[in-house]
């Protein structure tokens, strides 16, 4: 059965419930995982590797108000609500921890919860990350027939709070159905993985628990008396001794050759590699991510990309949608306000990429000099708000290639007001 055989015992029995985390197995219909607590997942070098991954790569994350102009051109907006999401979103949490927190109980859970503290004239004051495990949700109906949804909880100041479905963000990560409250997290949805995890970390322990390496020692000659005296004092000595961190002496051209790897061994190499990239699929991470590999630092900005759309972005919606519904008025709504991640920050190029990208604008006349300045925080300079275009550039109209120069440009500028006034 090999190295699982070592997990789950055999029975007479067809099909055996099993519990990983104490080694039972009883007789049932199928198989069955335990529950998986979100310390013990945590202590999954790998999972918890991909969670922090995430969670943080949000979490640093800036995140605006902008309003779309006439021209639907995005424009910033001066806002507290800027304030509270990237600095300090109450007197004892940063905007960082606020970010992290929620993501990670999605992960893990499918719920984040925050509470929205607003004043007497409806202006929001502060925002609270509420814990999963402190958050009382129940179902109410309404006089009018409408359905809603009151959460109860404690407050950063332990006070008892009652709040209507409009006072607390409920972040839902795939959700049982489309009106449930509940979403589904990584704990339910990989039990069976995470506790195969659990398992093969606690076999690797006990491998390893007292471990030797394990081989032999050679000699293309024959040992003198005296070499073999000396070896059998300093091996007892290293054995035997108060200082087991001493290294034995090897005389007369002695090697030590180490014994290769058992079958066993090998396989729980294997299975662990494997047992990684699951997790890498479960949290919908490039397996690259999780593990020390050269593929790591190749197409770094593929790669980069990658994990922006494919993994971090159902997130970054997921919090923009629910911040665009809760933290906006309705009028603001209607005026075309929204909430919005600068998602490029994780896609910062290297100095020398950022460089070529800067001359090749400027030089094809997509970017003047003093934007690309501006890109490298550098200050404008005098004369660096014209856009220049290759001295070497053609036109094709009516069948004619000409040169591209300040007196075609004009004629076409004249020639189209001239249509234009007709």
């Amino acid at each position: 059965m090999g190295l699982l055989g070592d997990f789950f015992k055999q029975s007479s029995v067809s099909s055996v419930d099993v519990d990983l985390t104490n080694g039972t197995v009883t007789e049932t219909d199928g198989v069955k995982f335990s529950s998986i607590k979100e310390a013990d997942a945590k202590k999954i070098v790998a999972l918890n590797s991909g969670i922090n991954l995430i969670g943080n790569s949000i979490a640093t994350l800036p995140i605006y108000l902008y309003k779309r102009d006439k021209n639907g051109e995005r424009l910033k907006v001066n806002d507290d609500r800027n304030y509270l999401l990237n600095a300090s979103p109450n007197n004892t949490t940063t905007a960082m921890n606020l970010k992290y927190n929620i993501v990670k109980n999605l992960i893990l859970k499918g719920n984040g919860y925050i509470y929205i503290k607003k004043d007497n004239l409806g202006t929001i004051k502060r925002l609270e990350y509420i814990d999963y495990n402190d958050m009382n949700v129940e179902k109410i109906k309404y006089n009018d027939g409408s359905i809603g949804y009151e959460y109860k909880f404690k407050d950063n100041s332990e006070m008892n709070i009652v709040a209507q479905h409009y006072e607390v963000i409920n972040l839902i990560k795939d959700n049982k159905d489309s009106g449930s409250y509940e979403g589904t997290g990584i704990l339910e949805t990989g039990q069976e993985l995470i506790n195969i995890a659990k398992e093969e970390s606690k076999f690797s322990l006990s491998n390893l628990t007292g471990v030797n390496i394990k081989g032999f020692l050679y000699s293309a000659s024959k040992l003198s008396e005296t070499a073999k005296k000396n070896l059998k004092e300093s091996w007892k000595k290293f054995y035997t001794g108060s200082d087991k961190t001493a290294t034995p002496l090897l005389e007369e051209g002695l090697e030590f050759k180490q014994l290769n790897l058992k079958p066993a061994e090998i396989e729980l190499i294997k299975s662990k590699e494997f047992t990684i990239k699951q997790i890498a699929s479960l949290l919908n991470i490039p397996f690259s991510y999780l593990v020390d590999s050269s593929s790591s630092y190749n197409n770094s900005q593929e790669e980069a990309l990658r994990f922006l759309t494919v993994t971090l972005n159902p997130y970054i919606r997921l919090i923009e949608e629910n911040f665009n519904k809760y933290l906006l008025t309705e009028v603001e709504k209607q005026q075309g306000y929204f909430f919005e991640f600068k998602a490029e920050e994780l896609l910062r190029m290297t100095v020398k990429e950022q460089m070529e990208y800067l001359k090749t604008a400027v030089n094809s006349g997509l970017m003047t000099l003093n934007e690309s300045r501006k890109k490298l925080n550098l200050p404008s300079i005098k004369g660096g708000d014209i856009l220049q275009i290759p001295s070497n550039m053609m036109i094709l109209e009516d069948g004619v290639i000409r040169l591209v120069s300040n007196e075609s440009i004009n004629n076409n500028l004249v020639n189209k007001n001239t249509k234009g006034g007709e």
